[in-house]
């Protein structure tokens, strides 16, 4: 170290407070962590749901329920369409703070053997839904089901036909996936007027 590096350093200290370089780094330092304590507080402690919280808020309202058309199938062993469970309702907010980023998750099943028949899923509420405030309607697919010849047929052999019901989820702002309600599947078919009878 050169005489002339401790002078250096010296005459740093003999600054006027409001001079010296180390005064204003570390005011930098400060507002830096204390916005970026605000930040974590106010956007993710302050804005994060427990799982007894989200479904205190979320209340459920025009329920239904039907099997739907997904798609028409043409393979070598299979010719028909397949019909899949869903569910739509819409949601209320009846908490105490605005709701965003939900996501919603239906498992669907059979009712006598409680065998899972597939999932649907939906991210909702992009924009926030605020105390009061009714969502548009949300619509979960189960992404298997039955397969027939065609839309008629499963009228026609409704004695392969099961009840089937659907556990609903929620999840939103790390409140972790939480369990809302149950429900039972109509034997409604879209598009038909009419409803398959299980003797």
């Amino acid at each position: 170290m050169s005489e002339k590096e401790p002078n250096e350093l010296w005459a740093e200290y003999q600054k006027p407070l409001l001079q010296r370089s180390k005064f204003w780094l570390g005011i930098v330092m400060l507002l830096v962590l204390t916005a970026m304590f605000w930040i974590f507080k106010h956007g993710i402690v302050e804005s994060s749901f427990t799982r007894e919280e989200l479904k205190a808020a979320l209340e459920i309202f025009e329920i239904s329920s039907q099997w739907t058309f997904k798609e028409k199938v043409v393979d070598p062993d299979f010719t028909g369409v397949i019909l899949v469970p869903e569910i739509s309702f819409r949601v209320r907010n009846v908490g105490r703070r605005e709701l965003r980023y939900v996501y919603f998750l239906g498992v669907f099943r059979f009712l006598d053997t409680g065998k899972t028949i597939g999932e649907g899923y939906r991210m909702t509420l992009r924009q926030p839904l605020p105390v009061g405030a009714e969502s548009k309607t949300i619509v979960l697919k189960c992404a298997f089901g039955y397969r027939a010849s065609s839309l008629q047929a499963f009228e026609k052999f409704k004695a392969d036909w099961q009840s089937a019901f659907v556990d609903v989820f929620a999840e939103s702002k790390n409140s972790g996936i939480t369990p809302l309600k149950t429900f039972y599947i109509s034997r409604k078919i879209e598009g038909l007027d009419i409803e398959v009878k299980v003797k």
